[in-house]
């Protein structure tokens, strides 16, 4: 028997539910909630079946060992955990997909993973630039299979729409970093426009310090100008690196939450920040 975590009486009516889902190594985190009401949130991590599979075949006895997973809902979205993506500006395709389709092959060349594996596109029309990423054919295939009619994305994908959004207050450019106990990403904006995203891995905090500045100090050195540093993720550790940050950046601050989650579920807040915003950016 695996981990059912996820009771199939944990909620009402799953049509009036919406599912947005987080893959990553090891781990499925799951956020079940009514569209509208941040009171209804329901957030569960669900540790991967069958350590010994293939990742594949893991979820897939982790979503059938949760059947609730499988109810028909009302919308599906699911966010795999990936640095195999490109932000390609618009301006640099002028809305020809076969040039956005060359230009992505180029961005992100194959590997020895990639003999079968898809490239999707997601538009951030707003903010000027589409999200390429490659994710295998395998996965994609079970979720498409399994789920009704999924939205699947990079999870830099919602950071970018809701940082987006949070950049064009004020006249500053902007630097929004989201910290994991491993990794974070970075994401720059200048006024309405997303200049720069990417994921970086590290061991220690310092590292994450180390590549923050050095992302800062390559804008500064280009344009003259500060940016703000905004923190959003791990609780201790964006503690951790603010309190460093700050001595050498002059405006370093926690990413605001979005201001309905005062009336979630406290635990909903333990989830993943990129997978808390996913509602907000639909």
């Amino acid at each position: 028997m695996g981990n059912a975590l996820i009771d199939k009486e944990l909620i009402g009516e799953p049509r009036l539910y919406d599912l947005a889902m987080r893959l990553e190594a090891g781990t499925l985190h799951v956020l079940l909630y009514r569209s509208g009401e941040p009171e209804s949130i329901v957030y569960r991590a669900v540790p991967l079946d069958a350590p010994g599979l293939p990742p594949e075949r893991r979820l897939e006895e982790t979503v059938y060992n949760n059947p609730l997973l499988l109810s028909d809902f009302h919308k599906v979205t699911i966010l795999v955990d990936t640095t195999r993506y490109a932000i390609i500006p618009d301006n640099a395709t002028g809305g020809d997909t076969l040039f956005a389709e060359v230009l992505a092959d180029r961005m992100l060349p194959d590997t020895a993973d990639d003999s079968r594996a898809e490239t999707l596109f997601t538009p951030m029309s707003p903010a000027g630039v589409t999200v390429a990423v490659k994710m295998q054919s395998q996965l994609l295939a079970f979720l498409r299979r399994t789920f009704n009619n999924p939205a699947i994305y990079p999870p830099i994908a919602p950071l970018s729409r809701y940082f987006y959004d949070s950049s064009r207050i004020g006249h500053s450019g902007k630097i929004y970093v989201n910290i994991r106990r491993d990794s974070l990403d970075l994401l720059a904006f200048t006024g309405s426009r997303l200049e720069l995203a990417n994921t970086f891995a590290f061991r220690e905090s310092a590292d994450a310090i180390y590549y923050i500045m050095s992302v800062r100090k390559m804008l500064m050195d280009r344009d003259g100008d500060d940016r703000e540093l905004l923190i959003a993720g791990d609780d201790a550790l964006r503690d951790e690196i603010t309190a460093v940050l700050r001595e050498y950046a002059g405006y370093v601050m926690p990413v605001v939450y979005p201001a309905t989650l005062v009336r979630a579920p406290k635990d909903v807040l333990k989830a993943p920040f990129d997978l808390i915003i996913t509602p907000q950016c639909e």
